[in-house]
């Protein structure tokens, strides 16, 4: 007879302890921390990727305006008032 009844109650006290566990590993607080944990650790890779977009950017305009200055045609003397 105490058999089920210990059953009952061990049943009763692990489900308890596993909604404590699942409602703790999902309160805000830990998922603002995790979430904090993963910008420390990308912000640095993001940074560098934007360094090297910027310079590429940079060499991109001052190649871009080189072909556009080649390309274009000269333009003929003004007239002169003589």
């Amino acid at each position: 007879m105490e058999e089920p009844e210990m059953q009952l109650k061990g049943k009763k006290v692990t489900d308890k302890f596993t909604e404590s566990v699942y409602v703790l590993a999902n309160e805000p607080s830990v998922a603002l921390y995790r979430l904090q944990e993963h910008v420390r650790r990308s912000l640095p890779e993001l940074a560098q990727h934007k360094a090297d977009m910027q310079r590429w950017e940079e060499q991109s305009q001052g190649a871009i305006y080189t072909v556009e200055y080649a390309c274009s045609p000269e333009e003929p003397p003004p007239p002169s008032s003589a």
